[in-house]
């Protein structure tokens, strides 16, 4: 039994050195776009009310929606109506997911625009817009929402 796990162990090992091509690149142009987006306008985000705060972020990173859920899919905080049905199959999804891909960062649907998940400090940050946000900047609305909830708490 031990010599089985120790030759899938080496395969897998040769598997992903040989097939895990890296071919991700800096997103210039999404980074080029923002920045000229972000200089045009003024977003409000000094604000202490959590509804407000969140449509600023919305207008900010181009999304349609944003829930913050814990692990077990407990709503946090939520840009719509809907958010304990969001918050609970966003986290089953990614729970399962993790479970089998254990070393993922995030998690990306296409299907009727981007459902975006990405996990940061033991929160689910639950995104979707018309198009895909990188995990630099998944991570960025992520800190916002963060540095948000510890003005405020």
């Amino acid at each position: 039994m031990a010599v089985i796990n120790s030759v899938k162990k080496i395969f897998g090992a040769f598997a992903k050195a040989i097939l895990d091509i890296d071919d991700t690149s800096r997103p210039v142009q999404h980074l080029e776009f923002f920045r000229d987006y972000s200089d045009k306008f003024n977003f409000d985000t000094g604000t202490d009310d959590a509804q407000k705060f969140l449509n600023e972020l919305k207008k900010k990173h181009l999304v349609d929606d944003i829930v913050v859920a814990s692990f077990n899919g407990g709503a946090i905080l939520s840009t719509n109506g809907n958010s304990v049905s969001r918050a609970l199959s966003g986290a089953a999804l990614f729970n399962y997911v993790h479970s089998e891909l254990p070393k993922s960062e995030s998690l990306m649907i296409k299907s009727n625009g981007w459902h975006m998940i990405v996990p940061y400090n033991k929160k689910l940050y639950i995104v979707k817009a018309t198009s895909d946000l990188s995990n630099i900047e998944l991570k960025a609305l992520a800190k916002e929402i963060e540095s948000f909830l510890l003005r405020t708490a």
